[in-house]
């Protein structure tokens, strides 16, 4: 029998979330309380208010056996987020003088004088644990107790920036996730690329049917695409097994579409296989001006095999940089399958690369023709030996969107590069 999972709501904090910037956070919060065994069960966004934060606190409270709030703890007159909790639970809220040391420890270490509203950082609500934030001054809290109908509720508070509220929720969650288990749980994320995502849900259709106990999303975002699976069980070991023997399944499916699992990101793995085959990567780019570079650069111990990359905006440093011949750039042009091959190959003997990409295209919104349309984009990969590729790509969407995707585009055909040479 399949137990019902603890549900988790977020509650994010701030009037900048209503006014167009992106809250990141939801996402990075809800993936990882699914994989601890949680059912999100709903997020809010709400403005800089205490009545409206504590109504959203009190409201998740209702449904929910863990709320988590992020946002809010800092020491200027908009950070509410203290007070309208200690609200929505009818608690006080006190200074404490061993944290505010604490701060001001902090502080000392950049030699800046530390402003008096900051002390509002050393206030805990009754009855909270400080849960400490090493790269900050805003301390996170967690809180404990019983609600209305006798079941235990969890309640945590955390600071809105990323690099301060994910180490302290990663602290923080394998306690949530003990105080609130039913059963066991586990779960699998497959990263795919090269593949839509209308057909990677055809090819996993079979496996869904065969796990009925488990719960599944797809999702797809920048041409690529993720699976999730989480299954339930009455003890962790029970839930293991199943989901190995689901992964098993999954893979079979998908084959070699599937470049990594968990959070591995596409030009992570593409760094792994450069560095088995004791190759490095060089990059050539026109309409992305530097994406594909950026990406590369990310991941950590990427010196190792990424030698750099060439800007090749103008059809000048083409040909100055790249080596690009003018008259294959009148014949053919700067958007089209030779220039992108030609970029390639003069990237890897510039770059003194054993591999190189290149990228080139119309990003829009202007500038297209009836030959060659906003979100024309041409890719090529040039390595050892005769290796030579080239894609042709039409990427609907803004500017934005055309770019980011090419850079993504770029690095799934050296996927499959090393695919056929495999």
């Amino acid at each position: 029998m399949t137990l019902r999972p603890p549900r988790a709501s977020l509650v994010c904090v701030g009037s900048e979330l209503l006014s167009g910037q992106v809250n990141t956070h939801q996402a990075w919060l809800s993936v990882r309380l699914r994989r601890a065994g949680f059912d999100v069960a709903g997020e809010s966004s709400v403005p800089d208010c205490v009545g409206v934060i504590a109504a959203a606190i009190r409201r998740s409270l209702e449904h929910s056996d863990a709320v988590v709030v992020c946002g809010g703890l800092g020491p200027t007159f908009d950070d509410l987020t203290r007070e309208a909790a200690a609200a929505a639970l009818g608690r006080k809220i006190r200074f404490v003088p061993r944290l505010w040391k604490v701060i001001l420890k902090r502080f000392a270490r950049y030699h800046v004088a530390v402003p008096e509203e900051n002390k509002r950082q050393a206030e805990v609500i009754d009855g909270a644990e400080v849960l400490a934030n090493d790269a900050g001054s805003a301390p996170g809290q967690r809180l404990e107790f019983r609600w209305k109908d006798g079941r235990p509720r969890s309640l945590i508070l955390l600071p809105g920036p990323y690099a301060e509220m994910s180490p302290i929720f990663t602290r923080a969650l394998p306690r949530l996730s003990a105080r609130h288990a039913r059963g066991g749980s586990a779960s699998l994320t497959l990263r795919l690329a090269g593949v839509p995502e209308s057909v990677a849900d055809e090819k996993l259709e079979p496996v869904r049917a065969l796990f009925p106990d488990a719960s599944f999303t797809i999702l797809a975002s920048g041409g690529e695409v993720s699976f999730h699976a989480t299954i339930r069980a009455r003890t962790p070991a029970a839930a293991r097994a199943r989901i190995k023997a689901l992964r098993r399944a999954a893979l079979g499916a998908v084959g070699s579409w599937c470049y990594g699992e968990g959070d591995t990101t596409l030009e992570a793995a593409m760094g792994e296989r450069l560095k088995r085959r004791n190759l490095t990567l060089g990059v050539a780019e026109s309409c992305t001006g530097g994406l594909l570079g950026g990406r590369l650069t990310s991941v950590p111990g990427s010196s190792a095999w990424f030698t750099g990359g060439i800007i090749a905006y103008a059809n000048s440093v083409k040909t100055s940089r790249l080596g690009v011949s003018a008259a294959l750039i009148k014949k053919h042009g700067a958007v089209s399958e030779e220039c992108a091959l030609a970029m390639a190959a003069g990237a890897r003997r510039a770059l003194g690369a054993k591999i190189a990409l290149s990228v080139t295209g119309v990003a829009g919104p202007d500038g297209g023709t009836k030959a060659k349309p906003v979100g024309l984009v041409h890719l090529a990969v040039s390595g050892p030996g005769k290796t030579a590729r080239a894609k042709r790509l039409d990427i609907h969407g803004p500017r934005e969107s055309v770019r980011s995707r090419a850079a993504s585009a770029a690095l799934v055909l050296l996927k499959e590069t090393f695919d056929a040479l495999d």
